[in-house]
């Protein structure tokens, strides 16, 4: 893959591969995550949102993986005794939810939240929605791994105690509104670097494990 086509790939399974090796297993799990949320709706039920969540806390270490798996081996015997197969879209919301808190099945995530939305009503048409989603997923990865061919770089200078507090702020409670308020303060703390600046005023969509704010807190 080249820089031009990472920048415009609506496939997020190939750029989820081209970065296998080169991003670290946290950035992996949350854009897991991410792909979750945008389900959220279609879980079936708080066991299911719950791993995510866990997934999400494991991510950043704040919960032991024997706990995740416990949340994912629950989910998995529900999913094979056929118990969440009443709606199709709420089948494949928690078989999302079962692969991002799983050992081995996390880089299928996108796919079944994808399919989730895609037979969401199922009296609309499939294919075009599942494309959109694929639209989705892709920003998603362009949000939290920013462009591999050419990573940013930080300058410790801009870390003011205005620029952490947004950051922070916007990862603790998951609402990155405060985008384009992290750009005017990162500005003002000396900030020129155009990549940086254009994504925090850009149209998004921002979450857990944005470049730009991880580059602030210091996460990998």
């Amino acid at each position: 893959m080249t820089e031009a086509e990472w920048m415009v790939c609506d496939d997020s399974s190939s750029m989820w591969d081209f970065m296998q090796g080169k991003a670290s297993g946290r950035k992996l799990r949350l854009f897991g995550c991410a792909c979750c949320r945008r389900v959220w709706e279609l879980m079936p039920n708080v066991f299911c949102t719950r791993a995510v969540v866990f997934a999400e806390f494991t991510a950043d270490g704040r919960c032991a993986t024997d706990e995740l798996y416990r949340l994912s081996d629950g989910i998995e015997s529900a999913l094979r005794s056929d118990a969440y197969w009443d709606e199709v879209d709420q089948y494949f919301a928690a078989l999302a939810a079962w692969r991002v808190s799983s050992k081995d099945y996390l880089h299928m995530t996108a796919e079944a939240a994808a399919v989730a939305i895609a037979v969401h009503r199922s009296d609309e048409d499939y294919h075009p929605k599942r494309a959109t989603e694929g639209k989705a997923q892709a920003d998603l990865i362009r949000d939290i791994f920013g462009n591999p061919f050419r990573p940013a770089t930080f300058d410790p200078s801009w870390l003011t105690s205005t620029v952490t507090a947004l950051a922070a702020q916007m990862y603790d409670s998951r609402d990155f509104s405060a985008m384009p308020i992290l750009a005017d303060a990162l500005q003002d703390a000396g900030c020129t670097s155009d990549d940086i600046l254009n994504h925090c005023r850009g149209d998004g969509p921002h979450v857990r494990g944005c470049w730009v704010v991880d580059l602030v807190l210091g996460k990998e």
